[in-house]
């Protein structure tokens, strides 16, 4: 058996599977917890690395619940002495990422069905926790680029930019229903 010590920890997202926990997203999300609770000026990486740290030394094999992340990092909060951030911390829900480059790499060169098959499932995965306010697609010219051959932008890329821009609105607002999510597509 293989330690990983350095590695992050998992959240898992119910049917969507797990992710892993990265430094820089729940700096930003501290810090914005952090400004609702008044502070401008708040040592959030630091109060990141202690939470990871925490979460390293109470982890086990299996990977967080988003409920139990989100009771570790309170705790965290209170224990250090912020507790006024803790009712702040993901108040506004969770904004989950998606390259739509991964996306386009699991179909073959130019197989344009296959893509947007692969986004509709991926919209799915995003949203099947229940857990996710904010989805972000990233990465919209490279996959175009990639599914269509071309080097540079073209006519051509941005016309089947703004059908796949259609096609992720329709999948997202036909699989959340009455749920508010944003998603943002770029």
């Amino acid at each position: 058996m293989i330690c990983l010590c350095d590695a992050p920890q998992l959240i898992h997202l119910g049917q969507g599977g797990a992710v892993a926990l990265e430094l820089g997203w729940l700096a930003q999300s501290l810090e914005q917890a952090a400004f609702a609770a008044g502070y401008e000026h708040w040592p959030a990486v630091d109060v990141a690395r202690s939470v990871t740290d925490f979460l390293r030394a109470n982890s086990s094999s299996q990977p967080y619940t988003m409920e139990h992340f989100k009771l570790a990092v309170n705790r965290v909060l209170r224990g250090i002495g912020y507790g006024e951030v803790a009712p702040h911390f993901l108040r506004g829900g969770l904004e989950l990422r998606s390259s739509l480059v991964d996306l386009v790499r699991e179909v073959p060169p130019g197989f344009h069905m296959g893509f947007f098959k692969a986004c509709e499932v991926g919209c799915q995965r995003l949203l099947s926790s229940g857990l996710a306010t904010h989805i972000v697609f990233e990465d919209l010219h490279v996959a175009v680029k990639l599914l269509l051959g071309r080097l540079n932008w073209s006519t051509h890329c941005q016309a089947v930019a703004d059908e796949l821009v259609e096609f992720i609105r329709g999948c997202l607002l036909k699989a959340t229903g009455a749920a508010k999510v944003t998603f943002i597509i770029r």
